[in-house]
């Protein structure tokens, strides 16, 4: 029987080739992507995305969010004045974030065009700050910064305030005011006041070297629901007047000159009893005028004292704030009077005034700008002698003073001082490192 020829494998066919996938573009993605994208840029690269192709061409002026920023360490011509003009006019979507950091004089003048503009786009968040020139008039603000009312952050910095107009009805969404050499026209305090008062959502009030033009200033009030946070920083204290601040947990009241000389200053200290931080300027007087604070500081954990070891009055108060403060755990002071002694103590006295477990749960203490007299070093060595928990403490020396104690002889003495805690560390150090922040906030915190 004659064999079958051998059968040959089929091979199989190859598969046609698949059509190739269309290239992806930037163009191809949902409008709301593309409007994202351009809103994550400042307006000055937002503009340049026009350059990518015919459909990018007016993107960025319907791209909601973006941000206006400028300055920071920019020269002016990286904004030029007439640019910002016309990025405002073509925008036309609310404004997010409006910022101008250091704006040169040639600009100034456009900033009354800028700020119209920007009260009808609804800005959310306001950063003017000018540039400080030596003998040049400071530039008032054109009235329609008291119409943006969807501000949520106001920042100005050395500038003044016209007069609110009778229609100013408060920013309803404000969160953070912020004012630093910011002046006001005559009964100006009013102004300020309203501002505070018609700002129900308040959290953050920054108040630093503003005054107020006019022989004649009335009593005005800082009062507001919501306030986390209260910096008010001046030479004068322009009738200032502490309302209720029921949220409030970290306040900074440096008032270098008190205007009253009956100004109760245990009332103005109450009002502070909730917060967790806390810095004070203790006023120049004759009688320890916090001698009748009975209000106890429950959860103040940090304190900062502007203050000075030279009479005994000032010593007084500092103590009966610091009875008051049980949970202490960071003490600062600041020397502010590098003068001679007038009243001259010892070590017995500082150790009568800490009484009750004083300095029970201290750790970190600091005294800043300090000559290092007999008074200062005998409140170092009373520090040291009764803080059982104590780990660092920081000196820093005011070696220009004429009144300075010789850095090696001091340093001599702050060893010798006994330490009740096994874990007090002593670091001495002179003002210029202090200024150059040469320390470590991390080691500080460690120590917590």
């Amino acid at each position: 029987m004659e064999a079958s020829p051998p059968r040959r494998k089929q091979r199989l066919s190859s598969p046609e080739p698949a059509a190739e996938a269309a290239t992806p573009s930037l163009d191809s993605l949902p409008p709301e992507i593309l409007e994202h994208i351009v809103s994550c840029l400042r307006v000055r690269d937002a503009v340049r995305t026009s350059a990518l192709s015919r459909a990018w061409r007016r993107r960025w002026e319907s791209a909601p969010g973006l941000r206006f920023f400028w300055g920071w360490g920019s020269s002016a011509s990286d904004a030029p004045p007439a640019a910002i003009d016309a990025a405002l006019a073509r925008y036309g979507c609310p404004v997010r974030d409006f910022s101008y950091w250091e704006i040169p004089d040639e600009a100034v003048a456009h900033t009354e065009e800028w700020i119209p503009a920007l009260a009808g786009k609804g800005v959310q968040s306001l950063t003017l700050r000018f540039r400080e020139y030596v003998r040049v008039e400071m530039h008032t603000l054109h009235p329609a910064v008291f119409s943006c009312r969807e501000l949520t952050h106001l920042i100005l910095h050395n500038c003044l305030l016209p007069t609110a107009p009778p229609t100013f009805s408060g920013f309803p969404k404000l969160t953070w005011l912020s004012l630093t050499m910011v002046g006001f026209d005559e009964y100006g305090e009013r102004d300020l006041e309203a501002m505070i008062h018609m700002s129900p959502l308040l959290e953050m009030l920054e108040l630093e070297d503003v005054w107020i033009l006019g022989d004649v200033v009335d009593e005005w009030v800082i009062q507001a629901p919501n306030l986390r946070s209260l910096t008010f920083v001046a030479d004068d204290d322009y009738e200032l007047q502490i309302g209720e601040l029921p949220s409030l947990q970290k306040a900074n009241v440096t008032i270098r000159n008190y205007n009253s000389v009956d100004r109760d200053f245990v009332t103005l200290l109450t009002r502070f009893a909730q917060v967790r931080e806390l810095e004070f300027h203790i006023p120049l007087a004759e009688v320890n005028v916090l001698e009748r604070l009975s209000c106890s500081f429950q959860i103040l954990k940090r304190l900062v004292l502007h203050t000075d070891f030279c009479n005994v009055a000032r010593i007084l108060s500092m103590f009966s704030l610091l009875r008051s403060a049980p949970n202490l755990q960071q003490l600062e002071t600041k020397i502010v009077d590098s003068e001679a002694q007038n009243d001259e103590v010892d070590l017995d006295f500082f150790n009568a005034l800490c009484t009750n477990g004083l300095f029970t749960k201290l750790k970190i203490v600091t005294v800043t700008d300090a000559p290092l007299c007999s008074n200062e070093m005998n409140f170092i060595e009373s520090i040291l002698s009764k803080a059982r928990l104590l780990c660092a403490l920081f000196v820093y020396q005011d070696d220009d003073s004429d009144h300075a104690k010789p850095s090696e002889e001091a340093v001599i003495q702050l060893t010798k001082f006994r330490r009740v805690s096994p874990k007090a560390r002593v670091f001495f150090r002179t003002m210029d490192v202090y200024w150059r922040h040469e320390f470590s906030i991390r080691e500080i915190v460690d120590l917590l």
